[in-house]
């Protein structure tokens, strides 16, 4: 039962509850469900009616069951972790491949938002944490996001937070981040040279779900003077082919889930 000072919906918490019954008795009759939550018969059945009616439950010999309509809901929960799970793997395998520190990240609120990171040997220095806020075109975790993006989403987000300065080297002119964002569209990836913090370069690829859509970035950082061209370049191999496998074991997960 919620706590006083909060505010919930009745209804719902009476449809909560019924199929939470339904989780331990069923298939289970209309009589013996009302009994049981200690709710009047005509009121169950108005909520058992109206998730037959959205295919959450379903009614056989007049007793009721859930759907399997939970099966999917509860895959798409599932999903989720698996690819999380995957990322999180994913970024530390490479920061133990390069040494350096690797990173994956996401939009919320506008901002670009660490999900997971990790140091290799070579790292020196990382003091940002986990679920580390910052501005979307500081980095290039935030710009391969922003720049994948609707084009209606950036506009909001830099209306809303502009385009405050983190360093020198940071854009903070409107027609050259959008000029910036549409190179990152064509080749496929963002460089962060110095625009977030100092001696600090980075390089990062964006990885879409099966609709093409972006849904999380994958990076790895470090200081300017090893982050030479060259060695950017082979980061980035690496970081492409991370991209291809996450998004291939995305993809087929979709498709075992729809066949299965």
């Amino acid at each position: 039962m919620a706590s006083q000072d909060t505010k919930t919906i009745g209804a719902v918490e009476t449809t909560l509850d019924i199929l939470t019954a339904l989780g331990k008795f069923e298939p289970v009759g209309l009589s013996e469900l009302a009994t049981h939550l200690d709710i009047p018969t005509s009121t169950v059945f108005i909520h058992l009616n109206t998730l037959v009616e959205r295919d959450y439950v379903v009614k056989e010999s007049g007793r009721y069951r859930r759907s399997f309509r939970f099966l999917e809901l509860g895959g798409s929960v599932r999903h989720r972790l698996d690819v999380g799970r995957l990322l999180r793997n994913k970024v530390e395998e490479l920061s133990r491949e390069t040494g350096e520190i690797a990173g994956a990240g996401i939009e919320e609120n506008g901002h670009r938002v660490i999900l997971y990171r990790s140091s290799g040997e070579k790292a020196a220095g990382d003091e940002i944490p986990i679920g580390n806020h910052t501005e979307m075109h500081w980095t290039s975790l935030g710009k391969v996001i922003l720049a994948n993006l609707p084009a209606e989403r950036r506009d909001e987000i830099v209306d809303r937070h502009g385009l405050p300065k983190g360093t020198d080297e940071t854009l903070t002119s409107r027609d050259e981040l959008e000029a910036a964002l549409e190179r990152v569209r064509e080749q496929g990836y963002a460089i962060d040279d110095e625009e977030h913090l100092r001696g600090v370069r980075g390089v990062a690829v964006p990885i879409f779900d099966e609709e093409q859509e972006v849904m999380v970035s994958l990076g790895i950082t470090g200081p300017r003077d090893r982050f030479t061209s060259n060695y950017m370049a082979n980061l980035l191999q690496k970081l492409q082919y991370t991209k291809n496998e996450i998004e291939v074991r995305n993809q087929y997960y979709e498709y075992s889930t729809i066949d299965g």
